[in-house]
């Protein structure tokens, strides 16, 4: 795994005395296969150098969509959105003889829903500070 930049003898480890490779770096053969290079580097608070092993992995990218949604809990202190929100909840409720159980309810029905009533109210909160 070791390679020496331009055949010339690469340590790790400097002292009066001498020096050594006392570091080690071990990887599969399929890893092997994806190294693109060895190298070492001056590191702080260490009497050792650095070794940089650069492996070209080949990952495919997570596609998540737009972005992730985090409710925005300062609508909780407005008592206009609780009222409005408690009426809501009071409506999703009494969908629950439609669901064979609370799990499949809160995730086809509360979940989205409470999602959706927390975008509108931001949307609009930020439409009327906008024309303020």
């Amino acid at each position: 795994m070791w390679e020496s930049a331009h055949g010339q003898a690469t340590y790790t480890h400097y002292t009066s005395r001498g020096a050594s490779r006392i570091d080690r770096i071990y990887i599969s053969r399929n890893l092997s296969d994806l190294k693109r290079g060895v190298e070492t580097r001056l590191a702080a608070f260490t009497d050792h150098l650095a070794v940089v092993l650069r492996i070209a992995l080949e990952v495919t990218p997570v596609w998540r969509g737009r972005s992730y949604w985090k409710m925005n809990t300062t609508l909780l202190g407005d008592k206009i959105f609780q009222r409005q929100l408690r009426k809501k909840w009071a409506d999703w409720t009494k969908q629950i003889k439609h669901y064979p159980n609370m799990v499949l309810r809160l995730e086809r029905v509360v979940k989205i829903n409470i999602r959706l009533l927390f975008i509108e109210e931001g949307t609009e909160k930020r439409c009327e500070e906008t024309q303020m």
